[in-house]
């Protein structure tokens, strides 16, 4: 496999790790998907973590992304505990198998 590359992703990455992710997401779980929307989305939340947004490159093409977020989780007696969730990871349908999603987690 070609070298792989992360890296931030950039305001000029948008489009089409939109569109990366929703060809990887495309009919998998159910008809259609809205992991691209997800990400959309996301990059205007308070809650985004823009430091940890990466790609995944090979020659020049992001075949990959991830996205992380602070979050809450609810534990005993309703204490809250701030952690650190991500996903979507998105890899390309072509690229995937390839350890590339690990690469980026």
């Amino acid at each position: 496999m070609e070298k792989v590359i992360l890296r931030n992703e950039m305001p000029s990455d948008y489009r089409v790790v939109e569109e990366m992710t929703r060809e990887a997401f495309w009919n998998n779980h159910v008809p259609g998907c809205d992991e691209h929307y997800l990400i959309h989305m996301m990059r205007n939340c308070h809650s985004f973590i823009k430091e940890l947004d990466f790609v995944a490159e090979i020659d020049g093409k992001v075949v990959g992304n991830i996205v992380y977020a602070k979050s809450k989780i609810m534990g005993d007696k309703s204490k809250y505990h701030d952690v650190i969730t991500f996903g979507s990871v998105s890899v390309l349908p072509e690229y995937q198998g390839k350890g590339i999603g690990a690469m980026l987690i």
